[in-house]
């Protein structure tokens, strides 16, 4: 019975999701998360101050199952590297607690900021495929924080 309704609960989250794009996306929006979003004046600080290659980030290495410099990436490789992102979240997501959650949303953030700088070089079916990959994360995320309060 619970499991039916936790899927029930899940499903709804999606289409709520959806059907409703206003605090929770504009959030998102705000932090730059969302595709074809602008990224605040604090992530642009934060991205300035930080090293530009991350590809030593051994959460990164993982989450991407390979060792990347997202800052010299091309446009055409960032589907793959969402993909293989979105593979590992959904395989390890589970086990994870809440400070392993943060160091994936870590790195989708840093996806979504390349993304963002090489977005229309890619053609409108990776770009459907790469938003759908972003919000399959939040989705996930948003349905551990749910089974967290039922349980």
């Amino acid at each position: 019975m619970k499991a039916s309704a936790f899927v029930l609960l899940l499903s709804g989250l999606a289409l709520a999701a959806h059907a409703q794009p206003n605090t929770a996306q504009g959030e998102l929006l705000r932090r730059g998360e969302l595709t074809g979003a602008r990224p605040s004046a604090k992530a642009q600080m934060q991205a300035a101050t930080r090293p530009a290659n991350h590809a030593s980030d051994p959460a990164q290495q993982h989450l991407l199952q390979t060792d990347v410099n997202l800052a010299q990436t091309r446009a055409e490789e960032l589907p793959n590297l969402y993909e293989r992102f979105i593979a590992t979240t959904r395989e390890e997501r589970r086990t994870w607690n809440d400070q392993q959650w943060d160091v994936a949303g870590q790195v989708l953030a840093r996806l979504n900021q390349r993304y963002e700088q090489v977005r229309t070089e890619l053609p409108l079916e990776d770009r459907l495929l790469v938003r759908s990959f972003q919000g399959e994360f939040h989705t996930l995320r948003g349905a551990r924080n749910v089974k967290e309060k039922l349980d």
